[in-house]
């Protein structure tokens, strides 16, 4: 082995058998048996650190290689008491190149620091292999000869060891050179650009073409050791700094000096783009800096002016929306989406689609405020309790940059005009949470052509529901609604669905102030899941109607789609009855089964009297005391109340009874005398309740229907 003199890697000669630390010694074994490595020596140092040298032989290095690396190279592992750090690796040769890719910088210019790993030391320790870790640092001269270590489009090729980081919060508007510098802790600080009034700090950008580890081969402690490192052309940073200073106004500001350093690439189509490297910090302000010039000769200024102190503050970058859409794997977002209604669910699922980057500008419209209670389910911190939830939201998000959030502090159902054009203009998708049928009726109502979709929470929490509209609407919010409904009553699948949780006192604004009680985790998963949906079924230009329930006991997610029924419309003057496809073939089904009698049965469904409309989606038949003439039917009452009482408990009071139908076996279906009277009847019957009224009477030419409100 060559004698070096460099300071970190002396020590006293030991014999490797005598090594104490555990590293060290697989270290040591591992080189003595490996075919190229040869000249293994030992040393211990006064802090007990193990320095182990040796020389690496057969290196695969070409004939002409990038850069000069030799196919023998003689090297120094460090291995420390601590042990929480990967083993430190040096190249000794004296001459050995600074400006490879994946070399650290240190307080010193040599011996150069080879960073041979990419990973984290605390995930390989467990697995830690000597053997592997010996062709690892081969490995790192043979990739390096040729170039080859790292990624060609990496600006800075160096790694600073552990060194203040700091955050760039906003968007540098007009080249402001006004900043606000804050520490947040010993090695964390952020930047924003403000006001002058606002400021801390002046800043100087200067731009530079290229930065290698050899501008850096030790940490810069003062402007002096700026000098090696070139700007643009033939300047370094310090002429650079100082032609800034004393030809333009900078040199006039009196706050402290802050240098951004930052390299221009083009690219592909090119196109220049500038990647904002680290900042150099000094206590000086330009103005002391061009007095100093003016005053001194050029010998004692530039001896004052390269002894002054700076610090190296590597940069961090504000996320951005679209570097949320990247992290997350979203390849595709929305241009703006609007969001009605901000609670437990709504809030989650706002969170997703911001912290997703699912959607370049979102709209956010609720009149709630964050009471005390809201926290145990919803997004916002303790900070935020009885503040507007829309606004607050939208504040929880400041900062990551190209994500657009407006609120709109108001009641959906009563927005001015102005409010509807900015929640509706050029919005692609409305979602609902807002828990209210009025909401979802008036959206399905709305005639604007973008689709909107409803998703609620069951209130036992362990179910999420979802309808999203087509693309083109056929399958509109309250169609989706009532089938939703008829699912319920149908299918007995969701016997339970729709059953009831406890409740809790929230406070004592009226006997109703009560919430019920929820399972935050359920809702964290359900929401995730009900983020996804809304996106796939909006990509894929498709209507969806389905529960997800949540079996926490198991961790079990599982679908359960509902059937989507065709709607068939009859229009009564200014009312519209709905009629679903699925009660029609079973008017048919009874028909079909009784060809020479009349039969019938009773109408179940909606109404809605802010639209003037009613649907029919539960048809229940003729009950068995019934009375079937091939001219008259009778219908019965036997069992009726009791599947009333079924289904008004199925779907929460959300079904009623509508009206009857009947048949006319072999004629037309234009009511009979005796038909016109019952309608009366039924009608005034029904109207004496402020209830609609629904008769259908089928015949051989198709459904005769008429109807009040």
């Amino acid at each position: 082995m060559t004698g070096y003199n460099h300071k970190i890697t002396n020590g006293s000669l030991i014999r490797g058998e005598h090594l104490k630390l555990s590293r060290a010694k697989a270290i040591y074994k591992a080189a003595t048996v490996h075919p190229y490595i040869k000249d293994v020596l030992c040393y211990v140092n006064g802090k007990g650190d193990a320095v182990i040298k040796m020389r690496l032989t057969h290196l695969e290095i070409p004939d002409e290689p990038i850069y000069e690396i030799n196919a023998e190279e003689e090297i120094a592992i460090i291995c420390h008491p601590e042990d929480i750090n990967i083993p430190e690796v040096y190249a000794l040769r004296k001459n050995f190149p600074t400006e490879l890719p994946h070399s650290n910088a240190r307080s010193f210019a040599r011996p150069v620091s080879l960073c041979v790993s990419d990973v984290a030391f605390a995930d390989i320790r467990p697995q830690f292999n000597a053997h592997d870790f010996l062709n690892s640092i081969r490995r790192w001269f043979s990739l390096n000869s040729i170039n080859k270590l790292h990624e060609s489009n990496r600006p800075l090729e160096v790694f600073f060891g552990f060194q203040e980081v700091c955050c760039i919060l906003n968007e540098r508007s007009d080249a402001n050179p006004y900043i606000k510098y804050s520490k947040k802790a010993n090695y964390s600080s952020t930047l924003e650009f403000v006001e002058k009034s606002k400021a801390t700090h002046y800043l100087v950008g200067i731009p530079t073409e290229k930065i290698h580890a050899s501008n850096f081969v030790h940490i810069p402690q003062t402007m002096g050791d700026l000098k090696g490192v070139q700007s643009t052309g033939q300047f370094s940073l310090t002429d650079s700094l100082l032609d800034i200073l004393t030809k333009t106004v900078a040199g006039k500001s009196t706050l402290p000096l802050v240098l951004l350093i930052f390299i221009t690439q083009t690219n592909e189509e090119n196109k220049k783009t500038s990647h904002n490297l680290f900042l150099i910090k000094t206590n000086h302000s330009p103005k002391d800096i061009v007095h100093k010039k003016m005053i001194l000769c050029k010998n004692a200024f530039e001896k004052w002016f390269y002894e002054l102190s700076v610090e190296v503050v590597l940069l961090e970058f504000m996320t951005s929306r679209n570097g949320n859409a990247i992290n997350n794997g979203i390849k595709e977002w929305f241009k703006k989406v609007s969001v009605v209604g901000t609670g437990t669910l709504g809030s989650a699922v706002i969170d997703h689609f911001v912290r997703q980057g699912c959607s370049e500008e979102i709209n956010l419209v609720d009149c709630d405020i964050l009471l005390p209670h809201n926290l145990s389910r919803h997004t916002l911190t303790t900070d935020k309790v009885m503040t507007s939830k829309v606004r607050s939201i939208k504040d929880s998000y400041h900062g990551i940059l190209f994500q657009k959030i407006n609120a709109i502090d108001g009641n959906f159902l009563t927005l001015s005009r102005n409010d509807r054009e900015r929640l509706f203009k050029d919005t692609e998708l409305l979602m609902d949470f807002s828990t209210s049928i009025a909401v979802e009726r008036k959206l399905a109502n709305d005639e604007r052509t973008f689709r909107k979709c409803t998703s609620f929470l069951n209130p036992k929490g362990d179910d999420v529901v979802l309808l999203i509209e087509d693309k083109d609407r056929i399958s509109r919010l309250d169609f989706l609604e009532m089938d939703y409904y008829r699912n319920l009553i149908v299918d007995e699948r969701f016997a339970h669905h729709l059953e009831q949780t406890e409740t809790v006192s929230t406070n004592t604004f009226s006997c109703r102030s009560e919430s019920m009680i929820l399972n935050y985790e359920n809702v964290r998963v359900l929401s995730a899941i009900i983020s996804k949906q809304i996106r796939k079924y909006y990509a894929l230009g498709q209507a969806c109607l389905s529960i997800w329930h949540f079996d926490a006991e198991n961790g079990i997610v599982s679908r359960l789609p509902m059937t989507i029924t065709d709607w068939h419309l009859e229009t009564q003057g200014n009312i519209q009855v709905y009629i679903s496809n699925a009660v029609e073939k079973e008017i048919q089904i009874m028909v079909n089964a009784s060809p020479d009698k009349e039969t019938g049965g009773c109408l179940f469904g909606s109404y809605d009297r802010d639209h003037n409309s009613i649907y029919v989606y539960y048809m229940k038949p003729a009950p068995e005391d019934s009375i079937h003439t091939s001219v008259s039917f009778v219908r019965g009452f036997k069992g009726l109340t009791d599947e009333y009482k079924r289904i008004t408990k199925l779907t929460y009071n959300q079904v009623r009874y509508l009206g009857e139908w009947h048949s006319h076996p072999n004629a037309l279906s234009t009511p009979s005398d005796t038909d016109k009277k019952q309608f009366e009847e039924l009608r005034e019957e029904q109207q004496s309740q402020d209830l609609p009224f629904v008769q259908i009477i089928h015949g051989n030419n198709g459904l005769f229907v008429t109807a009040v409100m």
